[in-house]
């Protein structure tokens, strides 16, 4: 109680004092959810710190020098007293450590088209540790042994070492999606605005071939035995299935609706594909390449979609819920609504978070919510991302995400 009366008296001689306000912090920040939201600097405890950042952004409205989105607790674009009581009643509030404990070392790295740029942040912290700027980035995928990074953005396909610096690059016409092949030696890479596959050599770093495939190839994926590719056609409404030794198109599998994600079982004998325009997840045998049933939706549409380290949940990003799919029975086990809107999700190869691209007014706009999958709730979320496409996990030897 004391703490309380302390920070509202606080605030008033601060209200009152008309003191000029510093400018805020600016970029991606990490804000958990309930009480440790005010939690500002991130050290497990909303203190006199907090309050001082508190204090800089009050009355500033969003596009003002001082306005900090952090402070800005009920995400209506403006602090004012609401966020203050909202501050006020989470004051002294603790969390030891201020993020859940991992046994893992991961880095993050999440490429964002609209700001052009793939972010990189530590998994234990959530603070920012790279900034790499692309032009339009659509894809993002890290080597088996952890020793290479692939980026695909709207003038080209580049590999980077792990001081993120750029080995080579060869040119492309549009972003796209990649899938390496077993050995890791070639990349295929979706040419959205061509629709067409280019093969890229890993080793001599060239353009080896490219393959037609169907209307805007929006995603991709390989069979684990590496002998087939399927790309998702989004205009096309189907899906290419491609032989990889023979580099020509197999076949088409008409999915009815506006396809958006695909994602292929360990044993090579299923496929899912999510739907933009219907409640839908077609299921697809890969030895008749065809549609052998679907997963009806309460949501009007889905987006991303992945498995589970030990592949038996296929997790689905549908209209702001996260969904939990057992795939031996093909049902929906559990579900999750974490915001208004939600696009492409990532599980951490721990298997102990998703991370989701999502979009609410009471976030305050775009934000990469951050979901325990053990305990089934929102952790928090990472906000001043503008439109994430893919997300990737790179496995560091210490836990502070060092490079």
């Amino acid at each position: 109680m004391r703490k309380g009366s302390c920070v509202v008296v606080c605030f008033l001689m601060f209200v009152l004092a008309g003191r000029d306000l510093h400018a805020a912090e600016s970029g991606v920040f990490w804000m958990a959810e309930g009480p440790m939201a005010a939690d500002f600097d991130g050290n497990g405890v909303v203190g006199f710190a907090d309050f001082l950042i508190f204090l800089k952004s009050f009355n500033a409205q969003e596009g003002d020098e001082a306005f900090d989105a952090r402070a800005d607790l009920d995400g209506d674009g403006t602090v004012h007293f609401s966020d203050f009581l909202s501050f006020s009643s989470s004051y002294g509030q603790s969390q030891d450590p201020a993020l859940p404990a991992t046994d893992a070392g991961f880095v993050v790295y999440v490429a964002d088209s609209d700001d052009s740029s793939v972010g990189v942040f530590d998994y234990d912290s959530h603070l920012v540790i790279d900034y790499l700027p692309f032009r339009g980035p659509g894809g993002v995928v890290v080597s088996s042994d952890q020793q290479w990074i692939y980026v695909s953005e709207v003038f080209g396909f580049f590999k980077l070492d792990l001081q993120h610096q750029v080995v080579f690059s060869v040119p492309t016409e549009s972003r796209g999606k990649i899938a390496l092949n077993p050995d890791e030696t070639l990349a295929y890479v979706t040419d959205q605005a061509r629709d067409r596959l280019r093969i890229v050599d890993l080793v001599a770093g060239v353009t080896l071939d490219s393959i037609e495939v169907g209307d805007r190839p929006i995603d991709i994926k390989m069979t684990p035995d590496g002998k087939k590719l399927y790309t998702v056609n989004q205009t096309g409404r189907d899906v290419t299935v491609i032989d990889v030794a023979g580099k020509t198109v197999m076949g088409q599998i008409v999915i009815g609706s506006i396809p958006g994600e695909i994602e292929i079982t360990p044993d090579g004998t299923r496929a899912y594909v999510t739907s933009l325009d219907r409640g839908v997840i077609s299921v697809l045998d890969l030895q008749s390449d065809r549609v052998v049933g679907g997963i009806q939706l309460d949501q009007d549409r889905a987006f991303g979609a992945e498995f589970s380290p030990d592949a038996e949940t296929l997790y689905v990003s549908a209209d702001g819920t996260l969904l939990a799919i057992n795939v031996s029975r093909n049902l929906i086990s559990r579900t999750l609504r974490i915001s208004e809107n939600s696009s492409v999700l990532a599980i951490s190869p721990d298997g102990t978070r998703a991370y989701v691209s999502t979009f609410g007014i009471q976030e305050g706009g775009p934000a990469l919510t951050v979901v325990d999958l053990e305990n089934w709730r929102v952790m928090g979320r990472m906000r001043g991302w503008a439109f994430p496409r893919q997300i990737a996990f790179r496995r560091v030897p210490s836990r502070q995400g060092s490079q």
